[in-house]
């Protein structure tokens, strides 16, 4: 539902690509095969686009319905986003839930998304059932008819994702106001969402109407792409879409929005915002302009990477105002924004960070941008254009967007020519043009303390939970804009059950002093990934000082071999390289990614990284304050306060359940930071894996200067891994959440590891309760219940432990209810036998969810890295299927009886305790305990 923001547009692809352009923006250092595509227009006005990719047998199958919030009515806003939802609740030959069922059982994966000018469909599956997956779609464009009860239950579960994006978020409705701030006419006043009361008041007769009107051949484009063969193809399109009727021509509603004659501004106060957010906005350009391709390397000049403007002027200095700053341009199909968000520092004034914003661009259109600039952020954009050629669904959302809304999908094909030509002066001229001080809209959501107007919140809630009245039955009829379908039409979905096997990329091993290196070459792009990964992590940190670990790994970047941290990251950016150290529990991780010509710049670089880091005390200064404030904004919303206070409790004592916080990140020293370095970046155990356009030989050579650091010997780090015994009752735990819109809840109980053979029974089990809308949890306590936008439960075997644990989000006055309904789907499955098609649906869907994972070869380099840190045989992925294909009825039926001891289950629920508490004593005696913000040190 997210609109198209970009920092690095999606510009889509061009048959020459320049990466490093010289002085006049028209050099060539690399280039790269155009998208291959055809397309056609059917005689009812359906575009269809084919674009063959060979790097994978796998297949993207979208449709693109020109119909978002933009074309609702004032009065009916959430129209589009109620289709996303209900569309997958059946049609003439496909029953209900029936579509994603069917996509996943062979291991494809399917959903949909609004946003204010589409409403898309998605499928990306085995190449092997491509017709499939053109049949269910044409079903549900040809047939789909809304019921009373189909639009009862989704309404529901569309208010459970409001609450869950918007209303339980410190600052989920700032995008809301702002949209509401910018615009006063256009319906980009409003976002996909929806009103939730307009929805309750609406009629399903409404909704049919609104089906019939846009959801039709000649208001969409159908595009395929991947593994095809285009002629075959294009038979089944014919076939299965070109009967389908045309409709009428559609009359847009949307008004043109006045021009703005003043700055507008909007400052929110709300309890539970821990650090003043804000946006502020400015009216661009319609899609099809090419002023786009300024404005995009606009916002890239402002803040990209480390070395933006506005990073440097408001973060990555000596006295940051604060914690993070973006900009970005927002393309829609009429005029959008241009928008610059900023989280403060607790000490800063957030007048003065507008301040600071405004400088900066009064002094990029008064001195202009550098040629070295442009040239680093076109070297960037460029990058990210190359990299989402590996996947079929980048292109195919690429080719459909420029086909509906650039008007040509050959635009792909020629944006980067046009953008090796953009100028400094260009980007100057945009600015001028569109960063107008007077069209600027500005909001802010600042801290407030809780006071009366909490209980004005909680009073809210408990108005909306209306959305949850039955839907009154329409008294208009409801018809269906295709009542017949041709004679002789197939009336099931033609579905092939065969998956093809799946062979990972093993890549040539060797050792390098020492180390294993292990290559896999593919010679498809010209790109490079490398991964060092080192045997410790934080599981091994010191008590009281959690987040030394993840300080370290940032400290490491932040300046080497006596560069200082914008020099370093500058240099680095010019060249569209990526190096990044990351913390990942029981191991660390050094990370390169950069074109292949770049490559042995980029080994140095990262080897200077390891072995010459600076460790500023005053780059350890600012970075320890804007981790605080990272933390202090993900305290401050439910999901991670749920989820870390699961993890502490679930593990309680051992490394497993620590967790960071303010008071721990705040006792960190420089020193702490030095030894964790001295300590637990050793060489033994350590390996590198080398990805993309390279020889076994390169790899050697890489792995042999990555590893050349001094701090290469020494006994790893060994982490306390000793469990807490599993509680003999259930444990409740309420994390009082005042201000909460919703109950945010989460469970767990200890399971097995990843050394267990349990696992593969167990993963079958996730797939059959969780997999899709059509899993047993989401069809009871989504489709039937109403009660939540999504749900989940799966097994999550770890290298030193292992959980059952699950997900649900509701209606406070739902909490327990939600409870009750994913237990009894547990109950279920652990008194009878699951039946014979779901074991065979969710062996089936394994198998191709690994095929899926062979589309680039990062992803086939993190099997390969998973495999070594786990200690699995080299063709462990390979057989993965082939033993999950082994699950019988009763091996399921016994791990969720082994397992799933729900009488000993922990619950977190983080909502307002007093309207939960005594709800859920129906699940167990309740502990109540406050905000992580508000405890006391």
């Amino acid at each position: 539902m997210s609109p198209r923001c970009n920092r690095s547009k999606k510009i889509a692809g061009l048959c020459v690509l320049s990466l490093m352009a010289c002085a006049e923006g028209n050099a060539i250092a690399q280039t790269v095969p155009p998208v291959q595509f055809e397309q056609e227009t059917l005689g009812n006005g359906l575009k269809v686009i084919y674009a063959p990719m060979k790097n994978a047998p796998v297949v993207h199958v979208r449709v693109l319905y020109h119909v978002g919030s933009r074309d609702e009515a004032p009065d009916r806003q959430g129209f589009a986003h109620m289709f996303e939802h209900m569309m997958f609740r059946g049609s003439a030959h496909v029953p209900p839930e029936e579509h994603m069922k069917l996509i996943g059982s062979v291991g494809g994966e399917s959903n949909a998304f609004t946003s204010f000018d589409q409403t898309t469909y998605v499928n990306t599956l085995p190449a092997s059932n491509t017709e499939m997956a053109l049949y269910l779609e044409a079903d549900r464009m040809a047939s789909f008819k809304v019921k009373d009860e189909i639009f009862q239950t989704e309404r529901k579960v569309v208010a459970e994702e409001w609450r869950m994006r918007y209303a339980n978020q410190p600052t989920g409705s700032l995008m809301q106001d702002l949209v509401k701030t910018a615009f006063t006419n256009h319906s980009y006043r409003w976002t996909p969402i929806g009103d939730m009361d307009q929805l309750r008041q609406a009629s399903s007769a409404e909704l049919q109407q609104f089906f019939n009107t846009y959801y039709i051949p000649n208001n969409a484009c159908l595009i395929v792409a991947g593994d095809i063969d285009v002629a075959q193809t294009k038979q089944w399109v014919a076939k299965y879409f070109g009967w389908i009727p045309k409709g009428a021509e559609i009359i847009r509603r949307a008004q043109p929005e006045p021009e703005q004659a003043e700055p507008r501004s909007l400052i929110v106060e709300k309890p539970g915002v821990p650090l003043t957010t804000m946006y502020m906005a400015y009216k661009t350009v319609e899609y099809r302009s090419e002023d786009h391709l300024a404005l995009n390397l606009l916002g890239d000049v402002l803040s990209s990477g480390r070395t933006g403007r506005l990073d440097a002027a408001l973060v990555n200095n000596e006295k940051p105002m604060c914690i993070n700053v973006g900009a970005g341009n927002w393309q829609l199909e009429d005029p959008a924004l241009f928008m610059i968000n900023a989280t403060v520092q607790q000490s800063a004034d957030p007048a003065d960070v507008q301040a600071v914003v405004e400088k900066q661009i009064k002094e990029l259109i008064e001195k202009g941008v550098t040629q070295a600039e442009l040239d680093k952020v076109r070297t960037q954009q460029i990058q990210s254009v190359i990299r989402a050629r590996q996947k079929c669904e980048n292109i195919a959302s690429q080719l459909g967007e420029e086909a509906v809304f650039g008007g040509d999908p050959e635009r792909v094909n020629t944006d980067l020519e046009k953008l090796a030509k953009v100028t400094p002066e260009d980007i100057v001229v945009a600015a001028k043009k569109y960063l107008v001080p007077q069209h600027m809209s500005v909001v802010q959501y600042r801290p407030k303390s809780a006071d009366p107007a909490t209980q004005q919140a909680i009073a809210e809630q408990k108005a909306d939970a209306t959305i949850n009245a039955g839907v009154a039955p329409s008294t208009q009829p409801i018809e269906p804009r295709v009542k017949a379908f041709p004679e002789n039409y197939p009336t099931t979905p033609p579905v092939n059950q065969s998956v093809p096997a799946v062979v990972f990329n093993k890549g040539v091993e060797s050792t390098v002093d020492g180390v294993k290196v292990v290559t896999l070459s593919d010679h498809r792009l010209p790109l490079v990934n490398v991964s060092l990964i080192l045997r410790a992590g934080s599981d091994a940190e010191p008590a009281g000082k959690e987040g030394v670990a993840d300080l370290t790994a940032s400290m490491l970047r932040r300046g080497s071999a006596g560069k200082s941290f914008l020099e370093f990251s500058g240099d680095l950016e010019s060249r569209g390289i990526s190096i990044e150290v990351e913390d990942r529990d029981d191991n660390t991780r050094l990370g390169i990614a950069c074109m292949a010509d770049q490559l042995d710049y980029a080994v140095q670089r990262a080897a200077e990284v390891l072995g010459k880091p600076n460790f500023d005390a005053g780059e350890f200064d600012r970075l320890k304050r804007q981790a605080i404030g990272g933390l202090m904004q993900s305290l401050s919303r439910p999901e991670p306060v749920a989820d870390r206070t699961l993890k502490a409790s679930l593990y309680a004592g051992s490394a497993l359940g620590r967790v960071t916080t303010p008071q721990s990140l705040q006792s960190i020293t420089l020193e702490d930071v030095k030894q964790w370095y001295e300590n637990a970046y050793k060489l033994s155990g350590a390996f590198v894996v080398v990805s993309g356009d390279v020889t076994a030989e390169t790899g050697d050579k890489v792995a042999r200067t990555v590893i050349g650091y001094p701090n290469s010997v020494g006994v790893v780090l060994a982490a306390d891994y000793t469990l807490p015994p599993i509680p003999q009752k259930r444990r409740v735990i309420v994390v009082d959440n005042p201000q909460g819109k919703q109950a945010t809840i989460r469970f767990a109980i200890q399971g097995y590891t990843i050394q267990s053979d349990d696992k593969f029974p167990g993963s079958v089990s996730g797939q059959i309760l969780s997999a899709g809308i059509e899993s047993r949890l989401n069809k009871y306590v989504r489709a039937e219940k109403g009660l939540t936008y999504g749900c989940y439960a799966y097994f999550r075997p770890g290298r030193h432990a292992g959980s059952f644990s699950g997900s649900v989000d509701t209606n406070i006055e739902t909490a327990a209810d939600a409870i009750e309904a994913m237990l009894k789907v547990f109950k279920d499955m652990q008194s009878a036998d699951v039946e014979k098609q779901e074991l065979l649906d969710a062996r089936s869907r394994v198998a191709g969810d690994m095929l899926m994972e062979t589309q680039t070869i990062a992803q086939q380099a993190s099997r390969r890295g998973d495999q070594i840190l786990n200690g699995y045989p080299i063709d462990y992925y390979d057989n993965y299927p082939v033993r999950i294909g082994q699950v019988t009825q009763q091996q399921v039926r016994d791990v969720m009886n082994k397992y799933v001891r729900d009488d000993r289950m922990t619950f977190v629920v983080v909502a307002p305790a007093d309207q939960v508490k005594e709800q859920l004593k129906r699940i167990g005696d309740v502990e109540i305990v406050p905000m992580p913000l508000k405890m006391k040190d």
